[in-house]
């Protein structure tokens, strides 16, 4: 294992939090967890698990405390902790958005050696419930690389990330929102799009959705209020949407004028088939943001934090052509 923290505090044992609350017990470390809601935080006592009584008393020795509740939530936790906060500590998050984060922590933990995470593992479920310590394997995992980010700490976080089974992918707050209106937020629209396109068809057409209809449609069965942080305040998303309506509407004049939507589909087809068959090759990656920041941008991520009397040897994989 990589350099390790002594204790973790996860704050927030939702899907994530709580994934991560069993996943961070699997590697042996110390870990606790706390949810601002009775019955999640009596549900993961239940289990086994330890939790707190107060986001006080979960920080109490921690020197990584997450972040894993929704995005709305994040400014009064972190007016709460912030005087419990110890000064060695790592604050990391898992949001999909990462700017908004990046201001709250700013604004009520400056000092704080924030380092925003994201890991891309969620499901249409929520709750303790749905958690799971194998729900991080071979995820991609972001890891925000800013001007100030301690580079020290983001590597600790980024050997624990690879002891979690995920895929560490370096890149900036701003990098990671723009790349995630794409392929989280506008998914999602499309989603509740098609859901409400289908109804309005009526019965007839609902007793034929089969595997098209269902699998275009199965994120919209996330909570909605979800749905709503994930892509509000994202200013890449409208460039995006804008995007897909200009080709939604090349297609309803195909369509229209009694041509045919071939050459979408012909483009799509190649688009997903593409990124489907990626090869990936091994590389030893330097201990370096501009380095890591540039390995991230192009498509790569960290498989292993290695630490000896030589110092810390970074490895990765990368696409290949």
């Amino acid at each position: 294992m990589s350099a390790s923290f002594a204790r973790v505090a996860v704050l927030g044992l939702g899907l994530i939090g709580g994934s991560m609350l069993r996943a961070i017990r699997q590697t042996g470390l110390d870990v606790v967890g706390y949810d601002i809601d009775e019955a999640t935080a009596a549900a993961a006592s239940a289990s086994g698990f330890p939790v707190a009584p107060t986001d006080e008393a979960a920080l109490h020795g921690a020197d990584l405390v997450v972040l894993a509740m929704p995005l709305p939530q994040v400014p009064d936790a972190l007016r709460s902790l912030a005087p419990h906060l110890a000064r060695n500590a790592v604050l990391t998050d898992v949001g999909t958005l990462k700017a908004p984060v990046l201001a709250a922590v700013s604004e009520f933990t400056p000092k704080a050696r924030f380092v925003g995470g994201h890991p891309l593992a969620g499901t249409e479920e929520s709750g303790w419930g749905t958690t799971d310590p194998l729900l991080f394997r071979d995820a991609p995992w972001t890891l925000t690389l800013e001007d100030d980010t301690d580079l020290e700490q983001w590597l600790r976080l980024a050997g624990l990330v690879c002891d979690l089974g995920a895929k560490p992918v370096p890149t900036t707050a701003a990098e990671q929102d723009t790349a995630v209106a794409r392929v989280i937020g506008l998914p999602h629209v499309l989603a509740e799009a098609l859901a409400l396109t289908g109804l309005d068809g009526g019965p007839l057409g609902l007793s034929l959705a089969a595997g098209s209809y269902m699998s275009g449609s199965r994120v919209a069965r996330t909570r909605p209020d979800l749905v709503a942080t994930w892509c509000d305040d994202n200013p890449p998303l409208v460039d995006a949407l804008d995007e897909v309506i200009a080709r939604l509407s090349a297609a309803r004049d195909e369509l229209a004028a009694q041509r045919s939507v071939y050459d979408l589909a012909m483009a799509g087809y190649s688009a997903r088939m593409n990124w489907e068959h990626r090869h990936f090759a091994p590389v030893e990656l330097a201990a370096d943001r501009e380095a890591l920041l540039a390995h991230g941008r192009g498509g790569g991520w960290v498989t292993a934090v290695l630490r000896d009397e030589d110092g810390v040897r970074l490895l990765g994989m990368r696409p290949i052509e």
